[in-house]
């Protein structure tokens, strides 16, 4: 009997096992807090760090090579990593959206990126869809001054619009932010061609908190989303119960704590996303909540995450469980 609850008991302390995010040091412009870092992407072997509100005098996004970032990872992990910048060329969007308040989302498909921006005019919350040409030679990527996509949003929520993009076959796919039983109760993924039409809506579950960026699609049309929540936004969001827990223990510090981070994995089929068997990636959080906003894959050794402003930009490593 003792032997049997004593497995019992490894059970239960399995699953709730939390991750501890490894912290990447970074040092120069691309540390900057007030850059709020708003998404990751991959372009080839480069990993573009995108901020929300890019320098005005001399605006620009960030990369690190894929090759540096392991090579910290295999070192003794001490010396702070000096991402790189991109020019950026992009029309004056402060005349052209009301109330613009910078990028939301990014990803590439060879040498053509899209990206999702936000604004808010007379109180209500708007997404945009836009294209752009990287130059990685000459370090610049320059936005389509032609085309400005608007997208629909389900429900106007302060700060709350499209954070997530992603290439799905030919197809981009988009995700809202808040999509929680009580805000959003039919979630759709939304579908554009790559001229920016929208084409289809997709229906996602709902997810409570806020999904603020996504993994590429493996071949098994699965992906991988940041699933954070801050207490000081429970009035906006009005959380209903959390199923993703329905069969998974809560973290140690997750229950500790009123916030949440951590990365859930969903699948696309053929007219629907729904969310996976496999068990949430809970990290091991401290007092102050991490305000993750960009999430990448890191081939199969796990993945890359940055916050914004709050507490401060980190970059961060999250391997994968080991069990």
């Amino acid at each position: 009997m003792k032997l049997i609850i004593t497995i019992l008991f490894s059970i239960q302390f399995m699953s709730a096992d939390e991750v501890l995010p490894i912290e990447i040091p970074l040092k120069g412009e691309a540390a900057e807090r007030n850059l709020e870092m708003s998404g990751l992407a991959w372009y080839g072997d480069n990993l573009i760090l995108m901020p929300q509100y890019v320098n005005k005098e001399a605006p620009g996004f960030y990369f690190l090579k894929k090759d540096q970032i392991n090579n910290w990872l295999e070192s003794d992990r001490v010396d702070a990593l000096i991402p790189e910048k991109i020019d950026l060329i992009f029309p004056n969007f402060d005349d052209a959206i009301g109330g613009f308040q910078g990028f939301e989302a990014v990803c590439f498909s060879g040498n053509n990126a899209y990206l999702v921006m936000e604004s808010k005019h007379d109180g209500v919350m708007h997404s945009f869809l836009v294209s752009g040409k990287m130059d990685f030679k000459q370090k610049r990527l320059t936005i389509n001054s032609e085309k400005l996509e608007p997208i629909k949003l389900p429900v106007n929520i302060k700060n709350m619009g499209y954070e997530s993009i992603l290439k799905y076959k030919y197809r981009l796919m988009i995700l809202f932010e808040a999509n929680g039983a009580n805000v959003n109760a039919d979630p759709n993924a939304e579908l554009y061609t790559t001229s920016l039409k929208h084409k289809a809506s997709v229906s996602f579950p709902n997810v409570e908190y806020r999904i603020t960026d996504v993994t590429d699609i493996d071949s098994h049309g699965r992906f991988w989303a940041l699933n954070y929540f801050w207490p000081g936004e429970k009035k906006r969001l009005l959380p209903a119960e959390d199923t993703i827990l329905d069969v998974f223990e809560e973290g140690l510090t997750h229950q500790q704590y009123d916030h949440v981070e951590r990365l859930v994995e969903f699948k696309i089929n053929s007219k629907e996303i729904v969310r996976t068997n496999t068990a949430p990636i809970q990290l091991v959080m401290e007092e102050k909540s991490r305000n993750w906003e960009g999430l990448v894959r890191l081939d199969k050794k796990g993945f890359l995450m940055i916050t914004d402003e709050h507490p401060r930009t980190i970059l961060s490593f999250i391997p994968f469980p080991k069990n």
